[in-house]
């Protein structure tokens, strides 16, 4: 029983390894394309390994060694399949964690507050957009001037635009990092989907693949 109930703590590491590997690999710890690499041997490989080793810790006769083998095989399946979230999410939550590392969430939302209200009076210094650029927004957002970011802010974005949300609610001030890849200041709160996650209430990290 006891050698049972040591085997039950193995049963959880693939699905650890299966999330951390996607996580890491967003987080910027992992080298691009190794924590996508770490996390399908987490998936596909090392669910059998630790099967196979509870199987040996159990001391048990055959029947029973090929019993539980299935179990344990079933049995971290089932976590990586309904307890780890997918591994773009996984990647997201890496992506926000070390965006917000970079960025202060309170002073982006800061800031979008104030390029809001600037918006809506009319006093909002724009740039012009170019009718070629690649970035991941509405084709009617407004291009924010670099000039009405606050200095700490200035020179870190490729763009800042202002568009109107997909529904109800506020505009969204884009801060973007690249064409796919920046940070949403909207007021959504516990965002977390393939492509975007929270970094903090209102303030969400994207990254979206172009197919």
């Amino acid at each position: 029983m006891k050698r049972l109930l040591l085997c039950l703590p193995l049963l959880i590491i693939a699905p650890l390894a299966c999330f951390l590997g996607d996580y890491l690999g967003g987080a910027g710890v992992l080298p691009e394309g190794y924590g996508f690499l770490a996390s399908a041997v987490a998936m596909f490989i090392l669910p059998w390994a630790i099967a196979g080793l509870c199987s040996i810790l159990i001391k048990a006769k055959a029947p029973i060694r090929v019993l539980f083998f299935i179990v344990a095989l079933v049995a971290q399946g089932v976590f990586l399949f309904t307890v780890v979230p997918p591994g773009a999410t996984c990647e997201m939550m890496g992506i926000a964690h070390r965006l917000r590392g970079k960025f202060s969430p309170d002073e982006l939302r800061s800031c979008a507050d104030h390029l809001r209200q600037k918006f809506r009076d009319g006093t909002l210094a724009v740039s012009p957009r170019g009718k070629d650029d690649q970035f991941t927004v509405d084709p009617s957002a407004v291009v924010v001037s670099d000039s009405e970011l606050p200095s700490s802010l200035r020179g870190r974005f490729k763009r800042v635009f202002i568009q109107k949300p997909q529904g109800a609610g506020e505009q969204q001030v884009v801060f973007a990092l690249g064409p796919d890849t920046g940070i949403i200041c909207d007021g959504r709160k516990d965002v977390r989907e393939f492509f975007v996650c929270s970094m903090a209430d209102g303030v969400e990290a994207y990254r979206y693949q172009r197919l």
